[in-house]
């Protein structure tokens, strides 16, 4: 690895540890370490190219301190033939049945059956089916709650975030809203709160008094699916995960 790197090498994944990933940034104001559940990576973030010397021995230095960080995440949930993932809340057994050809992948019972010839399309067959799910879910929902508050929703957009589990902006009167995917990993009720924080947006553009307001306005529980988040998110981002 160069002592200093330009930015066309960015982002650089540590020789040493490739669970370390430098990423450049020119906002940045200083270097700082980010666990990336989703990825089951760090990022340090490097505050310019002439920073890299510097953000290379920090990473080192903070070996033990990224150790403690990755070992601590939940126990990945890869898409695998006799494999349990989260759904809905609930553990489901991925099943490959034999003689199914493309048939469209189901919920049966407890089960996920994911019909494939292969690993490969065996795991972008699922990765499709939850996002399926989940665009289904969130539309639905995000329509609700926004009826409630006599507003409209324009676009639902579904994505793999690691930072939110949605944005919403307002463009000409109609909400643009972007949720992840892994919420339909989540138990519905907080699929449903996430769906009527992001419409909250909607009456109130910031996290005030007034959002909060009408977050209560719309939704039973905020305080609940807020906890349920805050201590399960991991476990949410584990889902997919290959190690």
């Amino acid at each position: 690895m160069r002592t200093r790197p330009s930015k066309a090498d960015f982002p650089l994944r540590d020789a040493a540890d490739p669970r370390v990933l430098f990423v450049h940034s020119d906002r940045a104001k200083r270097i700082s370490v980010k666990v990336k559940a989703g990825a089951r990576e760090v990022h340090v973030v490097v505050p310019g190219v002439n920073a890299f010397p510097k953000a290379r021995q920090f990473a080192m230095q903070q070996r033990d301190w990224i150790d403690v960080q990755l070992e601590a995440l939940p126990a990945p949930q890869p898409f695998v033939p006799g494999g349990d993932i989260l759904f809905q809340g609930q553990n489901f057994r991925l099943v490959n049945p034999v003689g199914r050809g493309r048939a469209r992948v189901d919920r049966v019972g407890q089960r996920i059956v994911v019909p494939s010839l292969d690993l490969e399309s065996f795991a972008g067959r699922v990765r499709r089916f939850l996002i399926r799910e989940a665009r289904a879910e969130l539309e639905a929902a995000s329509h609700h709650y926004a009826e409630k508050l006599e507003r409209r929703v324009g676009k639902v957009s579904v994505r793999d975030t690691d930072s939110r589990w949605g944005s919403c902006i307002t463009r000409q009167g109609e909400g643009h809203i972007s949720y992840s995917w892994r919420l339909i990993c989540a138990p519905p009720e907080v699929l449903e709160y996430v769906a009527a924080h992001e419409c909250a947006h909607m009456i109130e553009a910031n996290h005030s008094a007034a959002f909060w307001a009408v977050c209560d306005r719309i939704f039973d529980d905020v305080k609940g699916a807020k906890r349920w988040l805050n201590k399960n998110g991991p476990v949410l981002h584990a889902v997919g995960a290959e190690f």
